[in-house]
């Protein structure tokens, strides 16, 4: 079978394809501007110096954290956190070890606000906060963290990105072979087992024991241990929509997982995972573009094809989710169904700037970027959301970093913004044909280095 007969076989099996294939991309609108709601964690309101609703430092020995991937179970909203002080690393120790990310939830299903926020628990353990770790073990300390998250089954499954530097070295786009590694440089050895690439795993935890997740496919008597597909480093997946039939694809079967081969340098790439199987990749479907009007999908044994003699791998042609070599730039992004707007929405960190893209299916056509933040477009930010070079004088604003051999403070940056969609809204103009929504968003900020809830209003049309 040829290679486009087998993609169009295959999208045919995970869904139904609607009308909103190969049609145009639509546009999507900022309304307004973006607006802090509260500050999610640490103990200390970094702009008004007034306790935050969490304490987290007080309640739960949580001092600055980022990250927050969230993975919605229904009842439960679960928040998969990164790299979190206090850091629990022994002197002399490998800075990869111990785990030291932490895991929260919330059961509010009130839009984050008020006195409460988002009514945040972090899972404790007798001496603070409690870490996920995974068996078998991998490295899940300093810039080891999880990329993302979905509850499938009774189960959460995690993604966690892993032997990856914690000094490594900025990543540059290479479209060609994305798993290349840079020359070795002092902080990095830019070997296989701990580069500034890494690698990702594909585990899973029961809600009996939440932090404790196993890195095993489900079958019969062989446990085995899932190795994820070329190019899925930094990896999330879209839950799938609670009423399956608010999505154009009314048959929809299969869990859009989206990966980046390079951090902070890629596009993604798009897999559609069987539920069934989700928890092993050898049964996923990857998408490898548009052929008269229908995503193309290709087998695992062909979507890894490319390796060549010295190991290098090169993707297929079209597996980018998107066009433009100036947005090669995500890293952390999450993508969810909007069903007020009528679209997927993808948010992801570029440039310093968060951004945010709509289509009408999870491999498009994408819409241009718009900005939903960043220093830039957002004067108002500085010392209000993030720290600035010169500090912030006058204002009483905790410095989260050591001064800069210059005198300066560090910078703070947006990165990591993930839509919180159980809080998504209606506004008042959902009825017209320019379908309006409120999201409710957590974007961390390096300096304060802790997360903060955001809203925006978005516009899209078709």
């Amino acid at each position: 079978m040829s290679r486009a007969l087998l993609g169009f076989a295959l999208s045919s099996a995970v869904a139904l394809a609607a009308a909103a294939v190969g049609a145009e991309a639509g546009t999507l609108s900022l309304v307004g501007t973006s607006a802090k709601v509260c500050q999610l964690t640490g103990e200390t309101d970094w702009a008004t110096n007034t306790p935050t609703a969490a304490r987290t430092f007080s309640n739960f020995g949580m001092d600055g954290t980022d990250l927050g991937f969230p993975a919605e179970s229904g009842s439960a909203l679960t928040l998969l956190f990164g790299d979190t002080w206090p850091i629990n690393h022994p002197p002399a120790s490998i800075p990869s070890v111990p785990p030291d990310d932490a895991l929260g939830w919330t059961t509010r299903t009130a839009a984050p606000g008020g006195r409460g926020c988002l009514d945040l628990h972090i899972v404790k353990e007798r001496t603070g906060f409690a870490h996920p770790t995974v068996t078998p073990a991998i490295k899940q300390g300093l810039f080891d963290v999880p990329s993302g998250g979905i509850f499938l089954d009774d189960r959460l499954y995690a993604f966690f990105w892993t032997d990856h530097c914690s000094k490594p070295s900025a990543l540059a786009p290479d479209p060609v072979t994305p798993l290349s590694l840079p020359a070795a440089a002092g902080t990095c050895l830019e070997i296989p087992e701990i580069n500034s690439v890494g690698r990702s795993v594909l585990a899973w935890a029961s809600p009996a024991t939440p932090i404790a997740f196993q890195q095993t496919m489900s079958g019969p008597l062989t446990v085995k241990i899932a190795r994820m597909p070329s190019g899925f480093v930094y990896v999330t997946a879209a839950q799938t929509p609670p009423r399956l039939e608010a999505v154009p694809l009314k048959r929809m079967t299969g869990i859009p997982v989206f990966g980046a081969a390079r951090y902070r340098a890629s596009i993604p790439y798009l897999a559609m995972a069987p539920r069934a199987t989700f928890d092993n990749p050898s049964t996923w479907s990857f998408f490898t573009g548009i052929t008269d009007g229908h995503p193309v999908w290709v087998t695992r044994a062909e979507w890894e094809s490319g390796h060549n003699a010295s190991g290098a791998w090169t993707p297929p042609a079209g597996a980018e989710i998107f066009s433009g070599t100036g947005e090669r730039c995500v890293g952390e992004h999450s993508v969810t169904w909007n069903a007020l707007l009528r679209s997927w929405l993808l948010l992801y960190n570029c440039g310093g700037a968060i951004k945010a893209r709509s289509a009408p299916e999870p491999w498009g056509p994408w819409s241009a970027p718009i900005v939903l933040l960043s220093a830039a477009h957002d004067p108002w930010v500085a010392c209000t959301l993030v720290m600035t070079p010169a500090g912030c004088p006058g204002l009483v604003r905790r410095n989260y970093w050591p001064t800069l051999p210059n005198g300066n403070a560090v910078m703070g940056g947006f990165y990591a913004p993930f839509v919180l969609n159980r809080y998504t809204q209606a506004t008042a103009s959902a009825a017209t044909k320019a379908g309006q929504a409120t999201i409710y968003w957590i974007v961390s900020t390096w300096n304060p280095y802790n997360v903060v809830v955001m809203q925006s209003t978005l516009a899209a049309t078709e």
